[in-house]
């Protein structure tokens, strides 16, 4: 069994994290021109997990940095955008304790920024990952539109028909499932691409549903997912969402024995931190959950 107090993959991830950071910065100008500023502002701050996971894949299966990096970032590139589009649906004025980006720049360059951001992203990923790349993270992106649009629309009282699960999949799973199956691309590993899509959508789908958990437990019900989650659950969110939480860490256990050794790990190490950040109570049935596995 897993020592889950083994802190080595967080290690890791903070080195990735270090390394892409590095790049990006130092590749601001070359990219992004008069721009540069701008697009740094909508990074800044960010965690860039789901750079550093991308990274992680890369070296399990053997991708060189000059391929990984352009792609770990062009990732980053995707969500950063993203959050910016996320913070004008939603009204948000605050986003990693600064102004948002719209409230820092208006509305009329906030509906513009993340497209020079994007189509960035698309350039780095034809370049070093391919045709198929390409396609594989647009199927990404418009997931996790769609799963957006869906939770604005929940969130506005109109009627979802997708359930919770597919909700989160689609709005967070995605880009972590592109985050873990575009590094495969350059190396030309196809052969496990199904296992890695599978696998970052069920990771990113358990970091919603645990984030969907901690609003609520805080009393916090303003993203469409939650209010989903707390209809569904017939109020019940807390053991429910710890049950579709097992589930993806069932399905995470499974995918991790078909990968290069490690991913389990990086599952384990990943949703503690989540955890850590939800209070006691919920930190230590998520702890429970994962001592089961």
């Amino acid at each position: 069994m897993l020592n889950i107090g083994d802190s080595h993959v967080l290690n890791k991830l903070a080195e990735l994290r270090g390394k892409l950071a590095s790049y990006i910065f130092s590749s601001l100008k070359s990219l992004f021109g008069d721009f540069s500023e701008e697009i740094w502002y909508m990074l800044h701050g960010g965690k860039m997990l789901r750079g550093a996971i991308a990274l992680f894949v890369a070296e399990r299966f053997g991708c060189r940095d000059a391929d990984a990096l352009p792609i770990a970032a062009a990732v980053e590139f995707m969500h950063a955008s993203s959050l910016v589009y996320d913070d004008i649906s939603d009204g948000a004025e605050v986003r990693r304790g600064k102004p948002s980006y719209w409230r820092k720049f208006g509305l009329d360059e906030a509906v513009v920024a993340p497209h020079i951001a994007m189509s960035t992203a698309i350039s780095l990923i034809a370049r070093h990952g391919g045709a198929e790349a390409v396609e594989e993270s647009m199927a990404a992106w418009r997931m996790a539109a769609e799963g957006q649009l869906w939770d604005v629309r929940a969130k506005k009282g109109l009627e979802v028909r997708a359930p919770y699960r597919e909700i989160v999949a689609m709005k967070t799973g995605a880009v972590f499932r592109a985050a873990c199956t575009l590094p495969l691309y350059p190396v030309g590993r196809r052969d496990k691409l199904a296992f890695t899509r599978e696998f970052g959508l069920s990771l990113g789908t358990a970091y919603q549903v645990l984030d969907d958990i901690v609003d609520l437990a805080r009393g916090v019900s303003d993203s469409g997912s939650s209010l989903v989650l707390l209809r569904e659950s017939g109020g019940g969110f807390l053991d429910y969402g710890l049950s579709l939480l097992r589930e993806e860490l069932s399905a995470l256990r499974e995918l991790s024995s078909k990968l290069p050794g490690g991913f389990w790990e990086l599952s384990v190490e990943t949703l503690k931190v989540f955890a850590s950040e939800a209070g006691r109570d919920i930190e230590e049935r998520v702890g429970e959950l994962l001592r089961e596995l």
